[in-house]
């Protein structure tokens, strides 16, 4: 019997979860961008951002794709790497970005112009800084996908940039840079705000597939991780989760799981995992929570600075806002 237990773990354990094939699209097309602007900003005192959230006044978080802080302004980049066609239309004052899939499919991706432009309004409420702090916020969307037929009069918007014209932007591509003796007053107290800002959390799935979004919790069944995840949530950085899958090895001995715990200075903890505990998560744009036991995840990263308080609700641990 627990020759066959030993198995049917290890089988468990080798279960694999695909990568979901437009997500690592989405994802290469945003981390491209994010390397042509490090490589344009490189050697200067300019910063940017990826995937930072800002809390609003409800409590919820919105995300921006891309923020650089340099020269005369800040970039607030949204970015859209869609194929197809796209049009936009306009009801009672509003826009509608339509996308027409080569599919044939019609995707309605509301008011994607105007919810930047909100982002950025909610950014500056946050930073809250006074008029002799004040930054100009230059908020844009960037269609990145060549196959992706943009008409001539979204082109010629103000608030629809290309690749060409954030580098030429860029202090390394020509660009203006009155920055050359450090950020500005205004613009290094937004750094400083920025700084204290969270992002997605990561979750790795065994077999390639990633989810991003807010990681909450450890089960109580996952053995002494659970208590480990709980003190010390707010300092780990990565979970690493090694396991041996081997169907030969569990013949010999019990399948097990070791997590190992980082944080900014390096490994910290290792501990055994149960298998069969599992991760209380939520994936981005889903109001659902989720579970996944442990034999299926192969590490995370935590940046989202989001805990459970006692009720299960999730809260802030810190209301950085206000130091």
């Amino acid at each position: 019997m627990w020759l066959g237990a030993r198995l049917r773990e290890a089988w468990l354990q080798r279960k694999k979860f695909s990568p979901i094939g437009h997500q690592v699209a989405g994802r290469e097309a945003e981390e491209h961008l994010t390397k042509i602007i490090s490589a344009g900003i490189e050697g200067t005192h300019w910063r940017m951002w990826e995937g930072l959230r800002i809390p609003n006044k409800d409590g919820r978080r919105r995300e921006v794709d891309c923020i650089v802080v340099g020269g005369e302004n800040v970039l607030m980049i949204e970015q859209k790497h869609w194929s197809g066609e796209m049009e936009i239309i306009s009801e009672d004052g509003r826009e509608r970005v339509i996308q027409h899939r080569r599919s044939g499919d019609k995707m309605d991706h509301g008011d994607v112009f105007g919810t930047i432009k909100l982002k950025t309004t909610i950014l500056q409420h946050h930073h809250g800084a006074s008029e002799f702090f004040a930054v100009e916020m230059l908020p844009f969307v960037i269609f990145s996908n060549r196959n992706l037929d943009v008409p001539d009069s979204v082109k010629a918007r103000e608030d629809c940039w290309s690749l060409a014209d954030i580098l030429d932007y860029l202090p390394k591509s020509g660009g203006n840079d009155p920055s050359n003796d450090g950020l500005s007053v205004p613009h290094a107290a937004l750094a400083a705000t920025l700084d204290r800002l969270g992002s997605w959390d990561t979750l790795h799935h065994y077999g390639g597939q990633q989810t991003i979004g807010d990681i909450y919790s450890v089960s109580e069944n996952s053995g002494r991780l659970a208590s480990l995840f709980k003190q010390h949530r707010e300092r780990i950085t990565i979970i690493k989760i090694i396991a041996e899958r081997s169907l030969w090895k569990a013949i010999i001995k019990r399948p097990t799981l070791t997590a190992e715990l980082f944080d900014e200075e390096g490994m910290f903890e290792v501990c055994e995992v149960e298998p069969g505990g599992c991760l209380n998560y939520r994936g981005a744009g889903s109001r659902q929570r989720k579970t996944l036991e442990w034999r299926h995840i192969a590490g995370m990263e935590l940046t989202s600075r989001i805990v459970d308080d006692e009720d299960g609700v999730p809260r802030a641990p810190t209301d950085y806002s206000k130091q």
